[in-house]
């Protein structure tokens, strides 16, 4: 199979619409946008991307979490998983910093350590509301590492490199403070609906139905279904059907397979069946859908 992630200058020139001279061979780049960024459905990055966000928000999903990105957010997503972000308000305005995990990787910090501060834990959503003082100090470091990127000042490498692990460190920081002070760690439904996400990141392709999860888990289908609508506002089924059409979504923009065999490797048993389930979701056949994206 053949499919795409995309590198940084394919993100910046096609998500943000910026253009610079610093972004046709980088390992590390900064960009502030205050304009009206463009939708982005169902891509696998090929960088980590931490978005800080100053103000308005968005629609964003990372694998089979969905959120918002709001004001005095972080969000790390991490490469090669599924990633959506879109209906920007007209505010929207945010720091994007991306980088490849070489570029902190060649610094004087261990590998192992350097791997676990990389390491986004996939059973939680990827983002933080920061208070106003770690907004304040997260957002000198944006700014440091835009100015030595622009100015290319001696060392300029090394001190961003070095502002990038402050912040790999604040934010895992942060994320174990938060999992600490959860009263979310000891609720019952909470943990329900995060093994049920797990296994439905993990056999969405065999498994289309609540039942067949809840038979794994040994937990009834009415049960699952109030602990996944108590915790997040929509169904178990829809969750399931999220999952499904992300990975179609991605399937049909990036990878070379027919139609045919993106159906048969999402567990359809025709084309007819997985046809039928895409528009009805998506409100499009898989067929125009992948010519849209063409065109």
């Amino acid at each position: 199979m053949n499919t795409k992630s995309l590198e940084i200058k394919d993100f910046i020139k096609r998500v943000l619409c910026y253009l610079s001279n610093n972004t046709e061979d980088t390992s590390c780049t900064l960009i502030h946008t205050d304009e009206y960024p463009k939708s982005i459905d169902a891509v696998k990055l090929n960088f980590h991307l931490v978005i800080l966000c100053n103000k308005g928000n968005c629609d964003a999903s990372v694998g089979h979490h969905n959120f918002a990105i709001q004001p005095s957010s972080i969000s790390i997503i991490p490469p090669h998983t599924v990633f959506s972000m879109k209906h920007f308000s007209e505010d929207f305005n945010a720091h994007f910093l991306l980088f490849k995990s070489d570029f902190v990787k060649k610094g004087f910090v261990k590998s192992d350590i350097m791997e676990e501060l990389l390491f986004i834990n996939p059973d939680y959503p990827p983002i933080f509301d920061l208070e106003e003082n770690d907004f304040n100090d997260t957002l000198y470091k944006f700014e440091k590492i835009k100015y030595e990127i622009e100015n290319q000042s001696p060392f300029c490498i090394e001190v961003s490199r070095l502002y990038i692990l402050q912040i790999l460190y604040d934010y895992n920081r942060t994320c174990e403070i938060c999992l600490l002070n959860s009263d979310k760690l000891i609720n019952r439904q909470y943990q329900v609906m995060y093994e049920f996400r797990k296994l439905v990141d993990k056999n969405f392709h065999k498994l289309k139905t609540v039942k067949e999860y809840a038979d794994i888990m040994y937990l009834s289908s009415k049960y699952i279904s109030e602990c996944i609508k108590n915790q997040t506002g929509t169904s178990a089924l829809s969750l399931i059907q999220n999952r499904i059409i992300l990975e179609a979504e991605f399937l049909l923009k990036y990878s070379q397979l027919t139609i045919k065999l993106i159906s048969n490797k999402l567990g359809f048993t025709s084309t007819s069946a997985f046809s039928r389930f895409f528009k009805g979701i998506k409100g499009i056949s898989p067929d125009n859908y992948r010519n849209k994206q063409e065109n």
